[in-house]
């Protein structure tokens, strides 16, 4: 006689493979950027529906709902709320709708996602996951090493894109996951501090073979800010909430007062920075800034800037760099697009991000301050705003501090 309890039985072994391809998925995200370097939306997306599958097969939907709804009712998720709707607000006065949907669309499905997992998923990622993780990152970094090293051979035989910079976005994701593994190899095992450190040197090889001034950058400031949180934690946040406050109230003339402090010496040294480029950059969209201080010209419009209204009102020297497509600077880029009220709503969200943080774990703190320490700088000086890649590889990394933080059982200090 067939128990009754076959068919339940056959639904948690199925919802078990999803739980397991869903943990696939993150782990690969490193080799997947390794080979296409704006694929982590689709792993992390990939794996937040899988979840959302097994979750079903659980039974545990309505449970899910209500835990979701409790996030979103939490102080940084009001403050997340209100900052999703002001960028579906904006788009009402964007000038090109299309294009600002798109933005919306690209930056906010990895967000969604990366909640999704933050509820369902770090409970279940095991010292075995770590594991596999460590290996799919040093097998990216290999890859790296290897295509940069043999001159893109591989992809010029393939007839594929081969410029040797679109490896800059898989090494931020790599930097982004060492400090997760990090805190788990010092939280879970004796010699921790070794791998971890040769995980590091393993990075910074990556780093300075790649071409991304950014992230060698970051490297550098989140070595720097992980001893420096680990020995005086409250120094560290009040560091940080100044430069938070400061980096928001400066933005908007980052353009003039860079323009003012360097001199043609400095622009020589960081020429394969495009320093100079850069400057200009910044007084162009700052310019657009004064124009439109308060509401800003609409989400996810730089792409299209010298084709506005506004950019008509810049004066004809700054028009030419409002083609490049955005300001490689994202806070400059909330104050254009979605101007001051964006710009406190994105302020409010960092100060109670700084909140969370002063109540994990001592280690996981640590490792939690570096990895925001290092995603300042690449935000100030490289990237869009709103590239789905890298809201994608932010949230895997916090997913996995998240479940590195299970491991750690020291109190704070």
């Amino acid at each position: 006689m067939t128990p009754t309890f076959t068919a339940t039985d056959s639904r948690q072994r199925l919802a078990e493979g999803f739980w397991r391809a869903a943990m696939a998925s993150l782990i690969v995200m490193p080799v997947g950027m390794a080979i296409a370097h704006r694929s982590s939306p689709l792993f992390i997306v990939l794996s937040a529906v899988l979840c959302l599958v097994a979750t079903g097969l659980e039974g545990r939907a309505q449970s899910f709902r209500r835990e979701y709804s409790a996030a979103l009712m939490t102080p940084l998720g009001i403050a997340v709320l209100a900052f999703f709707a002001w960028c579906l607000v904006s788009i009402g006065w964007s000038e090109f709708r299309a294009v600002s949907l798109r933005s919306f669309g690209e930056f906010w499905l990895p967000i969604a996602a990366g909640l999704v997992l933050a509820l369902t998923l770090p409970q279940r990622l095991t010292p075995r996951m770590f594991a596999l993780l460590a290996g799919a990152f040093a097998l990216a970094g290999l890859i790296i090493i290897a295509e940069l090293q043999t001159g893109m051979i591989l992809r010029k035989t393939l007839g594929v894109r081969a410029d040797p910079y679109i490896f800059n976005r898989p090494v931020l994701t790599l930097l982004m996951l060492a400090l997760p593994l990090t805190a788990w190899l010092l939280s879970t095992r004796k010699n921790g501090g070794a791998v971890g450190l040769a995980l590091l040197l393993f990075l910074g090889a990556v780093t300075i073979l790649s071409e991304s001034d950014a992230a060698v950058l970051a490297l550098a400031i989140v070595c720097l800010t992980f001893p420096i949180a680990w020995l005086a934690p409250r120094l560290t946040f009040v560091l940080a909430v100044l430069s938070f406050l400061a980096v928001v109230c400066i933005s908007p003339l980052i353009g003039t007062i860079s323009a003012r402090l360097m001199t043609p010496e400095m622009h020589q040294m960081l020429a394969t920075g495009h320093s100079k480029e850069r400057v200009e950059l910044w007084q162009s969209f700052g310019k657009v800034v004064e124009r439109k201080p308060l509401l800003g010209t609409g989400f996810g419009v730089s792409p299209r800037m010298p084709e506005t209204a506004v950019a008509k009102k810049v004066p004809k020297r700054y028009r030419r760099m409002l083609n490049i497509g955005h300001p490689h600077n994202a806070v400059l880029q909330i104050w254009v697009e979605l101007g001051a009220v964006g710009a406190v709503l994105f302020l409010g969200i960092a100060f109670l991000i700084l909140r969370a943080m002063w109540h994990l774990p001592h280690l996981i703190r640590s490792a939690s301050l570096a990895l925001l320490a290092g995603v300042v700088p690449v935000s100030l000086v490289g990237h869009g705003a709103w590239q789905g890649w890298w809201a994608a590889s932010l949230g895997a990394a916090i997913i996995w501090m998240q479940a590195a933080s299970r491991f750690q059982t020291e109190t704070k200090p």
